[in-house]
């Protein structure tokens, strides 16, 4: 269906493709002068604790025919995708039978009307009016952009909340994509890859495509991710983390990674050297990070994605 020269129709899938079995979505209709800002593509997996939300306040502020938002529930046993139909908000719901983020957001981009493009986890709250501010950079410039990182951390253990104390005082871990939980990408940045590739971290695999001075932090609302409550899960996050590193060392073009690496042990110096509090903060970080590292090497049958479920529950 076309209304005024604009596309409404879900994307041409094709049939023979596993991946894409069992879909299904709410068609939007949009007017020649209702044109989205640009596309939300939401990868969910049995999110069913935190999809109301998530949309509650990506909604919240903005015009219904502002976004095309699209939320692809991947291989779901609970009820994410009834609960994004009923959520009172324009989305379209696609269903896939398997379990996999990247396929999840494969499906969406053939899915989505507009660029640029905004990837959004459906475990974190980012604000309607953010999400227009960061479509408007994209499209007023800037290549890749997300918005700031706020850790909700309140329902976490000392020693987790003492870790994120120390990240969020680390420039260099602060001014990538990835770690934020949404990130996104102009219609020219989109155009440097094809398919989303098989990888653990897509947001890693994503920040690599572009050098420093093409990512641009938005004056914003920030996203608000909430951290894992335990140390146990905060080590699970952070192995996931680490193995996605490794997966995406080969293909950074920018090699990023190694100065990435150096400038946080550096600051973590500055950071240890500005009183106790901060000393503990940045000793426990690094012992978080040695600790992941370290079980990451011990082999695990059959795991490849490792979430945090503590963040999730109320």
């Amino acid at each position: 269906m076309r209304s005024g020269g604009y596309d409404t129709r879900l994307g041409a899938l094709p049939a023979e493709d596993p991946r894409h079995a069992a879909r299904s979505f709410v068609q939007v209709t949009v007017s020649a002068h209702q044109q989205p800002l640009g596309s939300v593509i939401i990868p969910a997996h049995d999110e069913s604790a935190s999809i109301r939300r998530c949309l509650d306040a990506l909604f919240a502020g903005v015009a219904p025919a502002e976004l095309d938002v699209i939320v692809v529930c991947n291989g779901c046993s609970d009820d994410t995708a009834a609960l994004a139909r009923t959520s009172g908000h324009p989305v379209r719901v696609i269903e896939l039978e398997a379990a996999s983020k990247p396929a999840a957001l494969r499906a969406g981009d053939e899915a989505a009307l507009a660029l640029p493009r905004i990837y959004l986890d459906a475990d974190v709250v980012l604000q309607g009016t953010a999400a227009l501010a960061v479509l408007e950079r994209l499209r007023s410039g800037a290549v890749a952009a997300r918005p700031p990182i706020s850790y909700d951390s309140g329902a976490s253990s000392a020693p987790v909340r003492s870790y994120y104390r120390a990240r969020s005082r680390v420039p260099a871990l602060l001014g990538s994509l990835w770690g934020a939980g949404v990130y996104g990408l102009s219609a020219a940045a989109r155009s440097r890859f094809g398919a989303f590739p098989d990888v653990v971290a897509d947001d890693l695999w994503v920040d690599r495509q572009f050098a420093p001075g093409e990512i641009e932090i938005v004056d914003c609302a920030p996203v608000v991710v909430s951290v894992p409550r335990r140390a146990g899960d905060l080590v699970r996050v952070l192995r996931r983390t680490y193995r996605g590193k490794a997966e995406t060392a080969g293909v950074d073009p920018h090699e990023r990674a190694r100065t990435t690496t150096a400038s946080t042990v550096q600051q973590l110096r500055r950071l240890a050297a500005a009183g106790p509090s901060a000393t503990l903060d940045a000793a426990t970080y690094a012992a978080f990070a040695t600790g992941a590292r370290l079980a990451l090497a011990v082999p695990r049958a059959g795991v490849r994605w490792e979430r945090d479920d503590s963040s999730r529950t109320g």
